[in-house]
């Protein structure tokens, strides 16, 4: 016997949200019987609903739908994505994302060294990111960080770390150590504020370009004081697949890098993004159906009879106008038409 559930949803800004209603613990395969004890004594087959509460209140779904829901919309993009997915052209791969204090990061790093993004970005450039379960949607290049690896985007973010510049001793043991106590307290405190991570990831630029010093690392639980240690280097290969491998610093004194707080993902940026602004505004092209397009068309000329004082006009357009969206709603129902016919007198 199927599951009796009933689902309704709520709007947020752009998003669509799925809520089901408490129906009650379950119901009988045979009719009579309201709890799953006496359903089961009488040879019946108890189904439990998603919501056990019995309340009528909506709430989140707790229980897999086999086959899914399926939900039909309609909506107005404001950018089309017109990447083709080249890889090195318009499409490339991040490992991960940070701030400098105010603005979102995003980190990549080729085999061996620093990806160079200044041939690849330019400011004010509109991109599309996915794969990234916090930033994924659309952003605009604010620098491109030259060979740093590290694109910088307009979109804030203000994390707390975000990054230290320090001076200090890289060694053979894959640990970082600072040359002074001062140097040593911003080490400790970057830390700290990382303890409540399963896994800490840190990003470094290295003045003294070494190479193996550089790129995205996961941190140990180190607790000496003044101390980074490192265990694995995560790089992107020219087969772009992401590789993990033991880390293996080059000893280097007195060296000043920049550490930056990371969070690992496997990210995807996607060029060729047109967006509804400025110039584009008047060659976009709206994704919206001949029911919509006829009823923007009756809302402008309404908007114009008013503007001329012609009421009698306005309303008749406006009428229009709600019909239009009206057959748009109606072309969304799914199933038959009855059609009551007319007996013929004679």
């Amino acid at each position: 016997m199927a599951t009796k559930r009933k689902y309704g949803y709520y709007l947020k800004g752009n998003n669509i949200a799925i809520i089901e209603e408490g129906l009650g613990s379950g119901l009988c395969s045979l009719s009579g019987y309201n709890t799953q004890t006496a359903c089961e004594d009488a040879g019946g087959t108890w189904t439990s609903n998603g919501v056990s509460v019995d309340d009528g209140q909506y709430r989140s779904p707790i229980v897999t739908i086999e086959g899914g829901l399926e939900i039909q919309y309609a909506y107005s993009p404001t950018f089309n994505l017109q990447s083709t997915g080249a890889e090195g052209t318009d499409f490339h791969r991040f490992l991960g994302w940070g701030s400098d204090g105010t603005n979102l990061l995003f980190f990549t790093f080729a085999a061996s060294d620093y990806y160079s993004l200044s041939s690849l970005f330019a400011a004010d450039d509109w991109v599309y990111v996915s794969g990234s379960g916090r930033w994924s949607g659309l952003h605009q290049v604010k620098s491109t960080g030259a060979a740093t690896g590290i694109l910088t985007l307009k979109t804030r973010c203000n994390l707390r770390p975000s990054k230290i510049t320090v001076d200090g001793t890289f060694a053979t043991d894959e640990t970082y150590n600072g040359d002074s106590a001062a140097f040593d307290m911003d080490i400790e405190a970057f830390k700290d504020a990382q303890a409540h991570r399963s896994t800490s990831y840190i990003f470094i630029t290295d003045e003294n370009d070494n190479a193996a010093n550089k790129g995205l690392f996961s941190l140990s639980s180190d607790t000496t004081s003044g101390e980074l240690t490192v265990n694995n280097r995560i790089t992107i290969d020219a087969d772009g697949d992401y590789t993990s491998t033991a880390a293996a610093f080059t000893a280097q004194a007195d060296d000043t890098s920049t550490f930056y707080n990371a969070f690992y993902e496997q990210i995807s940026v996607y060029e060729g993004v047109e967006v509804l602004s400025g110039a584009s505004a008047e060659t976009f092209e709206l994704d919206i159906s001949r029911y919509q397009a006829n009823a923007l068309v009756y809302y402008l000329k309404a908007k114009l009879a008013e503007d001329a004082g012609d009421m009698d006009k306005r309303e008749f357009f406006m009428r229009e106008f709600k019909r239009q969206l009206e057959k748009g709603v109606s072309a969304l129902k799914r199933g038959p038409y009855m059609v009551q016919g007319f007996k013929e007198m004679r």
